[in-house]
């Protein structure tokens, strides 16, 4: 089941995606989805960042909490039977909710992460095949250490130890149709970056 989640960015959000099973707006994320015709299915939030009316039927939680609200929001997917969570609205803006964000990759797999020209997802241990995207570039950073190997790019690598205080993995390009990340050990996070 694919989910559509939308959080309060401050940054524009445009050309979200229709062919999903569900939707979610979270808190002023509520306001980009109806700016652009889309009806969620649930609405959550302390709504801090939402100026017009919450709907009679939104699920409210008061501001001072141990969550964020995009955390509701990824466990009333994962109650819906979510298989692939796309999350626009969770990056930019604070660096402290965008770094946070990202580290919710961890325990959501399913989830990735959208903004402007750039997606974020995290993977682990295995083969993960990387299709190749027009004018982007290929970036895995270690999400604090990993061994891989990187076939099917300008820049391969052969079970490397990779660092995250290293930027030996940034901006990488592919030498295909697609590349292939082996992560021997480890997590990394998979970066496809606009040119």
């Amino acid at each position: 089941m694919r989910v559509l989640i939308v959080a309060a960015s401050p940054e524009p959000i445009s050309g979200l995606p229709r062919d999903v099973d569900y939707i979610i707006g979270v808190d002023g994320g509520y306001e980009t989805l109806l700016n652009q015709g889309l009806n969620p299915d649930l609405v959550v939030g302390d709504f801090d960042s939402f100026t017009g009316e919450v709907p009679i039927d939104a699920v409210r939680y008061p501001s001072e909490k141990d969550v964020t609200d995009l955390e509701i929001a990824l466990e009333a997917a994962r109650g819906h039977g979510a298989t692939e969570m796309l999350v626009y609205g969770a990056l930019g803006g604070r660096l402290d909710m965008t770094l946070g964000n990202i580290g919710l990759l961890e325990a959501y797999p399913e989830m990735r992460l959208f903004t402007a020209g750039q997606t974020v997802r995290l993977v682990g241990a295995g083969r993960h095949e990387l299709p190749r995207q027009a004018d982007h570039y290929l970036s895995l950073i270690p999400w604090k250490r990993a061994n891989v190997s990187i076939r099917g790019v300008k820049y391969p690598l052969d079970r490397h130890d990779v660092v995250s205080h290293e930027a030996l993995t940034i901006s990488n390009e592919w030498a295909g149709e697609s590349a292939d990340l082996i992560v021997h050990e480890g997590m990394v996070l998979v970066l496809y970056i606009k040119k």
